[in-house]
């Protein structure tokens, strides 16, 4: 899965996304079957990958990376909370 960015040429145009970022967002899962529910998680997992790289590489920044994945899988959950209240 990839991720296509349009915020200017100063960063990459598109960022992978990994199956582990993915499951832990627990992607698949949409009952509601609402598209923002799916972009939500989609760029959750996005960020989760590229802390993943940071926090795999085991050098500076890998514990804060650790901790960041756990806070997005807390913002993902609330994100799709907020966009599922009306149900």
């Amino acid at each position: 899965m990839h991720v296509k960015l349009f915020m200017g040429s100063e960063i990459p145009p598109e960022t992978h996304v990994s199956d582990s970022a993915a499951g832990l967002v627990r992607y698949k899962f949409n009952p509601s079957g609402l598209e923002t529910v799916q972009k939500l998680k989609f760029l959750a997992a996005a960020i989760i990958s590229e802390c993943e790289l940071i926090r795999d590489n085991k050098g500076p920044g890998a514990r804060e990376a650790a901790i960041a994945i756990t806070d997005l899988q807390k913002a993902s959950m609330m994100a799709v909370a907020a966009a599922t209240a009306h149900l």
